[in-house]
């Protein structure tokens, strides 16, 4: 796997200017606070959670439809992990941007906190993801029964295609929400325990590292370009802090 390291916004848009000419195929950004950070998703980053999954799912199911006004259809496995996603609840999936910027911004914006530590972009291939996994070379909406077939597991405990066990899917989000539109979110689905990094080649995921004394410049930049809090998290929470930022209140 080829490794870069960036110190600043052009040279990151040199790089992946240099796989877009390289590869002719979409590419998929993944932000992390920290580089040495694995690509495995949330429930994988333990055994309890891993022997918990289908209690928080069918957990999250039955609470949630009690108070949401336009709750999704009961087997559209899809919507409600893409809402356990969004509330922070660990699921079988890794976030990705279409984005490189907004990458950036995820792998930079808790620079305070992490500053003892290099951050991390990673970029993917989805599509020679997919064909490798045995999917073909194409993007599926994670509506599709295929990715429907693959989430199926973190609910039920039997009734799912044997031929997508130990399989990882790249798909697109089609939810009707304003945070994933801006962030240009797409996932991919983890039904192995396999890291993504152990089975991609140099062709198909790449590893750029930002050192920890670049990320406030990063962070920094990306506002200048109007990659900020309240363009990620488009709420009233964050329009507060980007006006209380903007202020030096």
């Amino acid at each position: 796997m080829i490794i870069e390291e960036i110190r600043t916004i052009d040279e990151l848009l040199r790089f992946v200017s240099v796989l877009h000419q390289k590869h002719d195929l979409r590419l998929w950004y993944r932000g992390e606070e920290n580089a040495e950070m694995d690509l495995i998703p949330s429930i994988q980053r333990s055994q309890k959670r891993i022997d918990s999954e289908r209690y928080i799912t069918n957990d999250f199911y039955m609470r949630a439809k009690q108070i949401l006004q336009n709750a999704p259809e009961k087997h559209n496995y899809a919507a409600w992990v893409s809402l356990m996603q969004h509330y922070g609840l660990p699921t079988r999936m890794l976030d990705w941007s279409q984005s490189p910027l907004i990458a950036s911004f995820f792998a930079t914006e808790t620079y305070m906190d992490t500053s003892d530590k290099d951050a991390g972009i990673w970029v993917l291939l989805p599509d020679i993801l997919n064909e490798q996994e045995g999917f073909g070379r194409c993007i599926y909406p994670i509506d599709a029964d295929t990715s429907q077939e693959m989430l199926l597991p973190a609910f039920k405990h039997s009734h799912h295609n044997p031929a997508l066990n130990d399989k990882i899917l790249a798909c697109h989000s089609t939810e009707n929400n304003l945070r994933m539109y801006y962030q240009q979110a797409s996932f991919t689905i983890h039904n192995s325990m396999r890291r993504l990094e152990d089975i991609c080649d140099e062709n198909t995921l790449y590893k750029i590292v930002i050192p920890r004394d670049r990320k406030k410049y990063f962070i920094d930049s990306l506002h200048v370009l109007g990659i900020t809090e309240s363009f990620i998290y488009p709420d009233l929470d964050h329009i507060s802090s980007d006006l209380k930022r903007s202020y030096n209140i």
